[in-house]
């Protein structure tokens, strides 16, 4: 007879599979239970049924069909959890018990603990920490759930809802670390505090605090704040807020910038960088400020940064600024200036284009811009600025083209080079007599090459007071200049090389120059003044230039058997060059005459063109050099390997002279003796010696005399340029030996580091007399010379105390480069800056103590300064 089989028969038989299911998975887990607390290796389970057969199979798959019977509370994923102690499964009550390093994982979460007992009933878990034998607490729990992290003492959570209340809590937000009494986890992207405190100090007692009844807190979005007062060490101070707002977004973001207060002696009270940052994408943004002082100064600036990727990268930069100085009623002490700066950097990607290049530099700014408003020191020593902007491309890699423009400006001199534009042109160097798939060797003619360049200038020199006058423009220097060299290699026995260049030149002008001299007077005192006239009109100089030269290298070995000398190593390097060069442009000459001397003086109409006057004399010449480099080989013990060491003498010295044999006179020319060296990888020795063979007379010219006739000597000295450049760097491993000990690689060094830069140049130069200015009958000789020292030291006192510093001594001048001292204090959570100037014109002190954290260093700060401009009255 059937049973029949009601409602309540069904509910008690899915109850009692449901328990098999648990009793099969309770003995699933106890089998891999440590059955030892001194098992240190984690064991991980799971929620896993056992093997079920077909009736109990079907039941369960019928109750799944109904979703009615499901409970809503139910968990979707499986929950992992393992502990280094023990397992305790209560089956009764659907609990888990985890003793020692226990860890539970579900979808993002993990949550670690000494100690955590999960509730399956009510899909809930509780984790804290255990007493040792000594009464700590230890192992607390550390929850985590996708970037958010959370340290606490004790931590309730349900995995349905993902909310969880933490008590004495401790998180991580981007720079800032967030204290609270109690926490409610609402998700996983919100959380109230109450009796919380939020800062940038990573100690459980932090150094300070902004402590606050309540809070809220967004992920990745924002902290809003009760009321809060600042805490130093937990005693509060009366500093205090009704509410608070911290951004916490990792994205771009505007925004207000909070500016610098304070005051100066000569401009007043001010705000310093007040402004506002747009965050207008990921791609661009945008910061504009301004700085505002009470007597009437102002600046205002802008700054935009761009990356696009895989394209290009720069910023750009633009300020424009009026300075009042003195009283307004006084004209001694009265002074006003306009100052601007533009600054442009762009970068292109070498991935953007496979042939076209785009860049840009531009700096330019006002002459005294730098001395009234706040830069850096680099750009107060700076006085030469340049700019170019540049575009380049090619065709098939055969025709290049590249174009820019360039402007350069001194703000002592204030002079002004502009080049708008400069345009070269090329084509690829190719072999006329060469076949495209030639099989064998190369015959010397496949190795005759034959190349195309054009350049086209046009170029305005000025000052900055007469930049932008019609007629600076109008005298613009504009040329372009045509180049075809034939180029004839040669080898010799595979010793000598032969080089013969065929080149024509072709330049073309817009403009030349006529001169005249006269006499005018300044002070009862008469001073001649050359004067030049402009004018217009297309010419074409032509030049031809055909040069060809042997050269190869000999080596001399000298070898020594006693001694620390060991050889001598001299290789010579000697060049044997014939020159034509016909004279094309000689009647481009002119002449005006001199009341001076009582005497014409020749010149070219073309001597200032952008690309010279082209050759006005016939040339022949027969030019011999010698290039030598000299190397010795000495003992050296420490040298483990081969036992000697090797030494440069000359990297390079270069002996040359030539022979007109076109010229009328003067024939010989000055012989030139150049040479540089390298001692001890530090010392950098550079020079060079002009000999002529001729004498000069009263007036510093040249005559066609021999030094040898009229003094009974070969050559007297013309001009000499010496150079000495020290650049020695010296730290806390320079003088350490190398240990080779097995036993002491692989041990850190406990010295604080510290380091010292040396930098001393010594120039003289003494030019010859033909370089000379003349006043009437004045004569002054042409020589300059320099002499400079520059100290730069950087060195930890202490793991926390930085000293820094920078000087210099002018012997010429005899007065103190620009010297500074920087001191820097490590407060943990806090830093410390004092920067003094003690003498020249930035002459000044800088003082301020600073949260390190980006998001509070410009708010929580206390600045104290006398900078330069106070000097200014």
């Amino acid at each position: 007879m059937k049973k029949k089989l009601y409602t309540s028969d069904f509910l008690y038989f899915r109850g009692m599979i449901f328990c098999l299911l648990l009793l099969f998975m309770s003995t699933f887990v106890y089998a891999q239970r440590p059955h030892s607390r001194k098992v240190s290796q984690h064991t991980d389970s799971a929620l896993v049924a056992p093997r079920l057969d077909s009736l109990q199979l079907d039941s369960m798959l019928r109750a799944a069909r109904s979703p009615k019977k499901i409970s809503p509370n139910a968990i979707d994923h499986i929950v992992y959890y393992s502990a280094s102690d023990s397992t305790v499964n209560d089956l009764q009550r659907r609990y888990t018990y985890l003793f020692g390093d226990a860890v539970v994982k579900y979808e993002d979460m993990e949550l670690r603990a000494d100690y955590i007992e999960i509730d399956f009933r009510n899909n809930e878990l509780y984790a804290s920490g255990v007493l040792d034998s000594s009464g700590v607490l230890r192992g607390n729990p550390v929850f985590k759930q996708g970037e958010m992290e959370y340290k606490a003492r004790e931590i309730k959570y349900n995995f349905t809802t993902q909310k969880g209340k933490i008590s004495y809590v401790i998180t991580t937000e981007d720079e800032g670390f967030i204290h609270g009494e109690q926490v409610k986890k609402m998700g996983d992207k919100e959380a109230y505090i109450k009796n919380g405190k939020y800062t940038t100090c990573d100690l459980e007692n932090p150094h300070y605090e902004i402590a606050f009844t309540k809070a809220k807190i967004i992920q990745h979005d924002k902290i809003v704040i009760g009321p809060a007062y600042l805490s130093f060490t937990g005693v509060p101070t009366p500093l205090a807020l009704p509410f608070g707002f911290f951004p916490l977004e990792k994205t771009r973001r505007s925004g207000i910038v909070m500016p610098s207060i304070g005051e100066s002696s000569s401009l007043g009270f001010y705000l310093q960088d007040l402004g506002f940052y747009f965050g207008i994408n990921d791609n661009l943004d945008l910061l504009l400020s301004a700085d505002i002082y009470s007597r009437g100064s102002w600046a205002v600036k802008a700054q935009s940064d761009y990356v696009y990727r895989y394209k290009c990268q720069g910023k750009v930069q633009a300020a424009f600024s009026q300075t009042y100085l003195g009283e307004r009623l006084i004209d001694s002490t009265w002074r006003h200036s306009n100052d601007f700066k533009i600054f442009w950097n762009h970068q292109q990607d070498v991935k953007s284009h496979p042939t076209t290049r785009f860049n840009a530099h531009v700096d330019i700014v006002s002459s005294n811009y730098s001395k009234y408003n706040m830069t850096s020191a680099q750009d107060y020593l700076s006085n030469q600025y340049t700019s170019s902007i540049n575009v380049s491309t090619s065709a098939r890699d055969i025709f290049y083209l590249d174009a820019t423009l360039s402007y350069s400006q001194n703000t002592s001199t204030k002079a002004i080079n502009l080049k708008l534009p400069d345009i070269n042109m090329s084509v690829i160097q190719f072999y006329p007599f060469r076949k495209k798939n030639k099989v064998g060797s190369l015959k010397w003619y496949d190795n005759i090459s034959l190349k195309w360049t054009s350049q086209f200038t046009g170029q305005i020199d000025t000052y900055d007071s007469l930049f932008f006058k019609s007629e600076t423009w109008s005298d613009m220097n504009v040329g372009m200049m045509h180049t075809v060299p034939l180029t004839i290699p040669i080898k010799i026995a595979k010793l000598i090389n032969w080089n013969t260049t065929v080149t024509l030149t072709e330049r073309w002008y817009l403009q030349n120059y006529t001169r005249d001299m006269t006499i005018d007077t300044l002070d009862d005192v008469p001073y001649a003044v050359v004067n030049r006239y402009f004018h217009r009109g297309f010419t074409a100089l032509h030049d031809l230039h055909v040069s060809s030269n042997l050269t190869t290298k000999i080596y001399l070995m000298y070898s020594f058997k006693k001694g620390w000398l060991h050889a001598i190593r001299h290789v010579v390097t000697p060049v044997l060059n014939l020159t034509y060069q016909p004279a094309f442009n000689k009647s481009t000459r002119d002449k005006y005459f001199d009341p001076v001397r009582g005497e014409y003086v020749e010149y070219s109409r073309f001597d200032n063109a952008i690309f010279g006057p082209g050759n006005q004399q016939n040339q022949a010449l027969v030019q011999l050099s010698f290039g030598n480099n000299i190397e010795i080989k000495v003992r050296s013990k420490r040298d483990t390997v081969t036992g000697f060491k090797k030494i440069s003498l000359f990297d390079n010295l270069n002996v040359g002279m030539n022979y007109n044999i076109a010229a009328d006179s003067l024939n010989w020319s000055k012989l030139s003796v150049s040479g540089r060296s390298t001692l001890f990888k530090q010392l950098y020795l550079t020079f060079n010696f002009v000999f002529d063979p001729y004498i000069i007379n009263e007036n510093g010219v040249r005559c066609n005399t021999t030094e040898w006739k009229a003094n009974h000597r070969l050559f007297r000295l013309s001009s000499t340029d010496f150079s000495i450049a020290l650049n020695w760097r010296i730290d806390q491993n320079t003088f350490k030996k190398k240990k080779t000990d097995n036993n002491a690689q692989g041990k850190t060094s406990n010295r604080l580091p510290w380091s010292f830069t040396f930098n001393y140049t010594f120039t003289y130069g003494i030019a010859d007399n033909i370089n000379y200015y003349r006043l009437l009958d004045t004569i002054l000789y042409n020589h300059n010379m320099v002499h400079t020292i520059n100290v730069v030291g950087d060195f930890y006192v202490t793991k926390k105390w930085k000293i820094g510093f920078t000087t210099g001594y002018d012997f010429v001048q005899k007065d103190f480069s620009y010297t500074s001292v920087d001191v820097y204090r490590d407060m943990h959570c806090w830093e410390m800056e004092f920067s003094w100037i003690p003498f020249g014109y930035r002459k000044g002190w800088r003082f301020q103590i600073n949260v390190k954290a980006n998001v509070l260093k410009n708010v929580m700060k206390v600045p104290l300064h006398h900078d330069f401009r106070d000097n200014l009255q």
